[in-house]
């Protein structure tokens, strides 16, 4: 029978003498002192006693370098290599695919999952594939390399991690951006869409650590969604049963919620702080397996993906409440302004002070912030001209009345030294149930 054949990094011996020049008495030497073990050449494979991927993998009859182990690693380890890719593409063998795919996939049979059992290092893969199927595996990887893991502002994403993040970002809607990461972040990365890779996403602003963190929460249902797999989340965890919609919600939940949101929905501080720490998450088990967390907590949970508040979010309730009147009106000054909506995710767990709004907006050096009376300020919402709604301005403050609590004027004033002195930002803000700050921002002209 014809060997299979090999990669060029691969050096076959299938008989051959182990060594076959005056230096073979030396090279036996070397060999003992490794007390590597040989066996017959059809499965001989021994590992260095010296590890894997630190130095590649070495015996008598293959050798891998440490990126080509690694290009192996990240093939069997990625969820779109499966059955019908080992056995149709790679041309496994099917009972060495098949022991390849439940050895990764773990006790649940589903990958990606919380308990997949991923390959660490090619002694593990040999023993599962033997040296054939690894060679075979090594050609093909070689050849088709799969997505591998990536560090991006000191997170560290699995393959398929990043892969999916970038997916879900080209594919979401702006709701869907903003439920998983800053307001700002979804903004800024909706409106700069396409994107390749995910070092390309953190270039731009407001999208660090944290927002690519969020973005991580949501890699499982992108997955599941651009590859069509069935991924059930549904089930019951600590008493609270979850619809498959329930608990997608759920997981989006955890995974992007602020502290301040979760203990709005009624999570003790404990357990919210818990979830926090320990995000992201790839299912509710994974939640309802930290310790202190129980039934209430998974309840609570239960209840929030039921009540619709984070489909849309806090945030983006009352912009949708706001947004229609908003084209009706304009702001009183010496050269009339229009509205724009502002939100800062999570910064509304106190009361929202001038300096703390001038912080959040990243005034320029050298400006100052001052608060400005709420019912002076509604006064000079006007209609933007003859025939538009006369209500808007009564229909802006009942949102406003319905949705925030605290809310306060601040005026922040550029730099006496700016070209721009004479405009100033006025922003109208208040706190959300969800933790969130949120209201109107307009410009008013004042020489």
């Amino acid at each position: 029978m014809t060997p299979p054949p090999l990669p060029g990094h691969l050096t076959p011996c299938y008989g051959a003498p182990l060594f076959q020049t005056g230096e073979a008495m030396s090279k036996r030497i070397l060999v003992a002192s490794l007390t590597v073990v040989l066996a017959s050449c059809g499965e001989n494979l021994a590992t260095s006693n010296e590890g894997d991927l630190a130095h590649g993998l070495v015996d008598s009859s293959l050798t891998l370098t440490p990126a080509a182990a690694q290009q192996v690693l990240d093939l069997v380890n990625y969820p779109g290599t499966d059955l019908t890719v080992l056995t149709s593409e790679v041309e496994l063998d099917a009972t060495v695919a098949s022991k390849l795919v439940a050895a990764r996939n773990g006790v649940d049979g589903v990958t990606p999952s919380t308990d997949d059992a991923l390959f660490t290092t090619i002694a593990a893969v040999r023993t599962t594939a033997g040296t054939a199927g690894l060679s075979r595996l090594a050609t093909w990887a070689a050849a088709h390399p799969a997505p591998t893991a990536v560090t991006v502002k000191g997170l560290t994403l699995l393959g398929w991690e990043a892969e999916s993040m970038v997916w879900g970002v080209n594919q979401a809607t702006l709701a869907e951006l903003d439920a998983l990461v800053d307001s700002r972040a979804a903004t800024s990365l909706f409106n700069h869409r396409p994107f390749t890779s995910v070092a390309q996403l953190a270039t731009f602003a407001w999208v660090g650590a944290t927002a690519l963190n969020g973005l991580r929460g949501g890699a499982l249902g992108w997955w599941t969604k651009a590859h069509g797999t069935s991924h059930s989340l549904a089930g019951r965890f600590d008493g609270a049963v979850f619809t498959e919609t329930e608990a997608a919600t759920a997981l989006q939940i955890v995974n992007g919620a602020t502290t301040a949101q979760l203990v709005a929905h009624h999570l003790t501080s404990t357990a919210a702080g818990k979830i926090v720490a320990a995000r992201p998450f790839t299912s509710l088990a994974q939640v309802a397996a930290l310790s202190g967390i129980g039934s209430a907590t998974m309840n609570a949970l239960l209840a929030y993906a039921q009540s619709g508040q984070w489909g849309a979010s806090c945030v983006s309730a009352f912009s949708a409440a706001v947004t229609p009147h908003l084209s009706a009106l304009l702001f009183l000054s010496e050269s009339d302004r229009p509205f724009d909506v502002v939100s800062f995710a999570g910064a509304g767990t106190s009361v929202p002070t001038a300096a703390s709004v001038m912080a959040l907006v990243a005034a320029p050096a050298g400006s100052t912030a001052e608060l400005r009376d709420l019912t002076a300020t509604f006064a000079n919402f006007e209609p933007a001209s003859a025939s538009a709604d006369p209500g808007a301005s009564a229909a802006v403050q009942a949102v406003f009345t319905a949705q925030l609590t605290d809310v306060v004027v601040v005026a922040v004033h550029p730099p006496p030294t700016s070209v721009d002195h004479s405009l100033v930002d006025v922003y109208v803000v208040g706190r959300t149930s969800c933790g969130d700050l949120v209201g109107l921002h307009t410009i008013s002209v004042e020489t």
